[in-house]
């Protein structure tokens, strides 16, 4: 059955309209439930769009109306604690792999966004994060181009600051920067008090991320996908996290 014959008939259910069947009836209608969601975050979508306040555990019971109905399909994970729910017309190893795919962007949020890198960065760089919160894991092509940003700008604030950001000027350019591959190829060379501003390794690893985010900004015919950017996540945030101890 197709979802969208689904939604008609959970727009047909009988439902007191002040219930609360009703609030998750609205939330099937409008697409809440066409990819997985967490109890978490369907406690989280009523707070925000009804201003209701719900405990997980009532998700679980006024779910059941619509598992009966065959309209939702309940999936539970081993090591998570509450369900993911998801309109049943989508098969459920497709669901799987959505689901792992969120799980994958949660964890690397809370490494990029972690209090500790945060807080290096905000003073410099509040603007980009706050976009990039907003962004990531939902839209490639601004995630790439953002975390491109965020790096070019963190090693020319971090090397000017520690007195070579002459190395980095564009010597036919007055006024300008050299490219970024050479900044990051300057940053991996140079050194304060014997360490480089970026190891090695580290620095070759990150070109991927150049790559991807001068493909989102400079080629029309291609999108960056998420799934293209979370393999270089943690090069990118090693990266930062090594230049950021020199701001």
């Amino acid at each position: 059955m197709s979802g969208k014959s689904i939604k008609e008939r959970a727009r047909n259910l009988a439902i007191d309209p002040n219930s609360r069947y009703a609030l998750l009836q609205k939330l099937i209608l409008d697409g809440s439930f066409d990819s997985p969601i967490s109890s978490e975050e369907v406690v989280s979508r009523l707070r925000d769009r009804f201003g209701k306040r719900w405990k997980t555990n009532h998700v679980q019971t006024y779910m059941q109306k619509f598992l009966r109905a065959d309209i939702v399909q309940g999936i539970k994970l081993s090591g998570h604690r509450g369900n993911y729910w998801v309109i049943s017309s989508v098969k459920r190893e497709e669901a799987l792999r959505s689901i792992g795919k969120k799980k994958k962007v949660r964890e690397i949020e809370e490494e990029l966004f972690s209090e500790k890198l945060m807080g290096r960065l905000k003073k410099n760089f509040g603007r980009e994060l706050e976009e990039l919160q907003g962004n990531f894991g939902k839209n490639g092509n601004c995630t790439a181009f953002l975390l491109r940003k965020i790096l070019e700008k963190l090693i020319i604030i971090v090397i000017t600051k520690n007195g070579k950001g002459h190395l980095l000027e564009a010597k036919n350019r007055p006024g300008g920067w050299i490219g970024l591959k050479d900044m990051i190829e300057t940053a991996a060379r140079e050194k304060l008090h014997g360490v480089p501003f970026l190891v090695p390794k580290t620095a070759n690893e990150i070109k991927g991320i150049k790559f991807l985010g001068d493909t989102a900004a400079h080629n029309p015919l291609v999108d960056v996908e998420m799934s293209t950017i979370l393999p270089q996540m943690p090069y990118v945030i090693t990266a930062y996290e090594e230049l950021a101890k020199r701001l």
